[in-house]
């Protein structure tokens, strides 16, 4: 609950400030659509690893290494996730269209559940 509204803030302090405030996104970071892809995965490893999806085999738990694995599946390393998230930090307008970006691609799979389910 914590994040999300960590995540509205960011949002409505971006929106408050001008275009001019933009910031050019240096080559040695991530693409926000990139960086989005990057935090789905994140996030929805989280969510299930808070809701205890993985408990009832502790085999696989074990076998779950966060950092590495969503890094592998988006075929970046450590130091490029480190030097995005902290560039996108420090520029919370960048920040809040990369969460754009990320609402909108759990909203797409929420949508994709909701239809498989009926």
């Amino acid at each position: 609950m914590k994040k999300i509204i960590l995540l509205f803030s960011v949002v409505l302090l971006a929106s408050c400030s001008s275009i001019e405030d933009r910031v050019a996104i240096p080559d040695t970071v991530l693409a926000q659509e990139k960086m989005a892809e990057v935090l789905v995965d994140i996030h929805l490893l989280e969510a299930s690893l808070n809701v205890n999806a993985f408990s009832r085999d502790q085999q696989i738990m074990n076998s779950i290494h966060p950092d590495s694995d969503v890094l592998k599946k988006n075929n970046i390393t450590k130091e490029q996730y480190q030097t995005s998230f902290t560039f996108y930090s420090q520029n919370p307008i960048l920040l809040s269209e990369v969460y754009k970006l990320v609402l909108n691609n759990l909203s797409k799979m929420q949508a994709e559940v909701m239809t498989k389910i009926k």
